[in-house]
Formats: structure tokens, C-alpha cells, sequence
């Protein structure tokens, strides 16, 4: 890892942190690096070796930005050699698929795919690819001196389909990190993992990284369906994180054990066998009020969230709703809904914040009390052993 973190930790020189001299948000910082997972084996492509880890890091600006902001695109940009430039090209054409089928093809609540004609899926995709975001890449020492989130993302996700959450994170005085869960390999479908088991190793790799980069901050993570998963088989262990933020799993509405135990057998054993030390945030749409059946008793310190009004299992992400953005482009026959799940997006925001710059340390931005609160809310906190990072 020494030597792969050598440029990054050049570029990001520690320095005094705070916000920008008005108090207003932070412009946005962006860099990649590689890490490699020393004890995940993974050959394909012409590589083989430990598990690249193609790792993106936003950050808060404390200087105006020099460049111009980085398109969708552009974030995906690297500069490899060897084997590892092929395994990233297979990777992205994987995470292309990925998007189109998840996020382009369909619409909202539907089942027959969108007419694009006369633009082809992959076109439209190019399209949206484009457009600018609000991450610069600094020309200058940058400081890091802040609290940092590791996200990781679903089942055939991508490590970029949340730039808007990582950018607002960023924004607010956060380091935000995901990277690859996902490898590409031949003739297998994207998502097949190298090991049919909860991949710790690669999770605790991205949180050492996180540690470096905190210089001594608090450390969070945040995880989507899979990801939210691999969360909660992983950060029982004492001492990896100082908070947790579950989006979904898809087992909040479960009540029959029996299904859960033969579909999701690691997570079923840990939620039901290990104490939690940090404080949980659950969020989760399920037609009804939390607790989550299946969640009620484990020991942690919990906070529910569960979307008053519909909200899909891939609106968690940016690359759902990136598609919106071409309305008047190109048919988006379900702007109208997209535009409805932005609004909840966004307010998922307000109470993530709250909740880890609480955990920071810091004040709250949201009131005790909202007149149109979009959440239904409930907090239970069992005993448990907590061990501080």
C-alpha cells in the first residue's frame, strides 16, 4: 500500500481544516489512486496478483479550484500500465453494462425499455457521461484534515454511481471513498465474486486507507443493498468504524427467516449473533413504519428511516437519477417520477449529514422537529460492548 498511496499523500498535504473564510460549502476536490488487497487473489486479463482496488477520493477545497469541473467521464479517466490497464478497461465496460441495464434502459417502475430512436442506449449513456460534475482535480497540495466516509456500493454497482452524494458529503466537510467491489472476470457475469463469502479483506484494505487519510478523524461507511450488506457481516469487529449507515439491504420488509437463511446466510448470522459498537442509521422504503422486523433485535444502537412516500431500491444512487438530466434531450418518459425520488434523495442527505457530523463531533443542521418531515423515524439502542477506534 506504500506505494501505491505515495503520489496521493504528496498531492493531499495536511494543512489547518475548516471551511471556506464566508462559512459557505466547500468546493470539491477530486483524485484516484490503486491499493491492492495483499489477501484477495485475482488473475484475468492478463493480471494476476492481489485485488486492485481502483480507488476515488472527494474531498473539500480550501482554495478556489484552478481547473474546470471533471465530467462524468473524466472521473473514470486513469493513467495505468501493464495487465492492470486492461483489467480497468474490462472493468468499465462491466460498469457501463451495469448502468444501461439498471439506470438507462427502463423506466421507473417498468418493464419495457425506453424508445431512445433515434439515439442508441449507448449514445444516451455517452450523453449523460458528459456532463459536468462539481469535483476539480487541484493543481496545488490540497488539505485533508477531515472526517471520512467509505462508501460501498450494490450488488453490479459501480464505484462512481454516487457522485452526487459524495459531492455533497465533500461539500460539507467530509472525505468520501469508494472504490471497485466488483472485478471483471471472463466469461462470468459482472457482480460474480472471487469468493463466494463476505469480502472483509477488501473492506478492511479501504478502511486502513480511510484511517491514513483521517489523520486521526472520525472514520464512517456507508453502504447500498450489497453493499449495506457487506457492512453489516464486517464492521461488528471492534474498532473499524465510528458510525454505519445501512441503505437498504432488501431484507427490511423480510419476515420469513427461513427465506433470508437460504438467500442471505452471512448477514442472518451476524445480525443475529454479534453486537454493534457504533451507532447504526437504517433507511429503507418499506410501505410501512419501522422497526424492521428482522432488525429488532440486534444490539446496537439503531435509528430508523423509512421514506413516507415510494422510493425505489436504485434511487439510493445518482446514476439512477442522472437520467432526468436529459430530459428534452432524449424521451424520458418518467421525468415527472424521477424528479419525486430526487426530492427524497436529497433529504436522505440532510439526515446522513446530521447524522455523522453529529458523530464528528459537530452541531446538527436539521430541526428536532419538521412540519414535513418526508421520514417515519424510530430509535431503539440495546446493550452491547462499544470498543472506541
Amino acid at each position: 500500500m506504500r506505494v501505491a498511496l505515495l503520489g496521493l499523500v504528496l498531492l493531499l498535504a495536511r494543512a489547518a481544516a475548516g471551511q471556506t473564510s464566508t462559512g459557505t460549502p466547500f468546493h470539491v476536490g477530486y483524485v484516484d489512486t490503486l491499493l491492492f488487497n495483499e489477501r484477495l487473489h485475482y488473475a484475468a486479463f492478463g493480471y494476476d496478483g492481489p485485488a486492485p482496488l481502483f480507488v476515488h477520493v472527494w474531498f473539500p477545497l480550501t482554495t478556489e479550484p484552478q481547473t474546470s469541473p471533471l465530467s462524468y467521464a473524466q472521473l473514470r479517466e486513469r493513467t495505468l500500465q501493464g495487465p492492470l490497464r486492461r483489467v480497468y478497461h474490462e472493468l468499465l465496460l462491466r460498469m457501463d453494462s451495469a448502468f444501461i441495464e439498471y439506470d438507462l434502459r427502463y423506466p421507473l417502475g417498468g418493464d419495457e425499455p425506453i424508445d431512445y430512436a433515434p439515439f442508441s442506449e449507448a449514445q444516451v449513456k455517452d450523453s449523460l457521461f458528459a456532463l459536468p460534475t462539481g469535483s476539480h482535480r487541484p493543481n496545488v497540495a490540497q488539505t485533508l484534515d477531515f472526517p471520512v466516509i467509505v462508501y460501498h456500493h450494490g450488488s453490479q454497482g459501480q464505484s462512481d454511481e454516487n457522485v452526487r452524494m459524495a459531492e455533497h458529503f465533500a461539500a460539507n466537510g467530509f472525505v468520501f471513498v469508494s472504490c471497485n467491489f466488483h472485478w471483471p472476470l471472463e466469461d462470468k457475469p459482472y457482480g460474480t465474486p472471487l469468493l463466494w463469502e463476505p469480502d472483509k479483506s477488501s473492506i478492511r484494505t479501504i478502511l486502513r486507507f480511510a484511517s491514513q487519510l483521517a489523520n486521526g478523524n472520525k472514520v464512517f461507511y456507508i453502504g447500498h443493498s450489497w453493499g449495506a450488506q457487506e457492512g453489516w457481516c464486517t464492521l461488528h469487529e471492534p474498532g473499524l468504524v465510528d458510525a454505519f449507515v445501512s441503505l437498504e439491504t432488501t431484507m427490511e420488509w423480510k419476515t420469513d427467516t427461513a427465506e433470508v437463511r437460504d438467500k442471505w446466510p452471512h448477514m442472518l448470522e451476524a445480525i443475529t449473533t454479534q453486537s454493534y459498537p457504533m451507532p447504526i442509521l437504517l433507511v429503507a422504503d418499506t410501505d410501512g413504519e419501522p422497526p424492521y422486523p428482522l432488525f429488532a433485535g440486534v444490539r446496537g444502537d439503531l435509528g430508523y428511516l423509512d421514506p413516507k412516500q415510494p422510493f425505489g431500491h436504485e434511487s439510493y444512487t445518482s446514476a439512477c437519477l442522472l437520467r432526468v438530466a436529459g430530459d428534452g434531450r432524449f424521451p424520458v418518459p418518467d421525468a415527472t417520477e424521477l424528479r419525486q425520488q430526487s426530492t427524497v434523495y436529497l433529504a436522505l442527505f440532510g439526515e446522513m449529514l446530521d447524522f455523522l457530523r453529529v458523530r464528528s463531533g459537530m452541531p446538527a443542521y436539521l430541526p428536532q422537529q419538521r412540519e414535513d418531515d418526508p421520514f417515519h423515524r424510530f430509535h431503539v439502542s440495546s446493550p452491547t460492548s462499544p470498543t472506541k477506534r
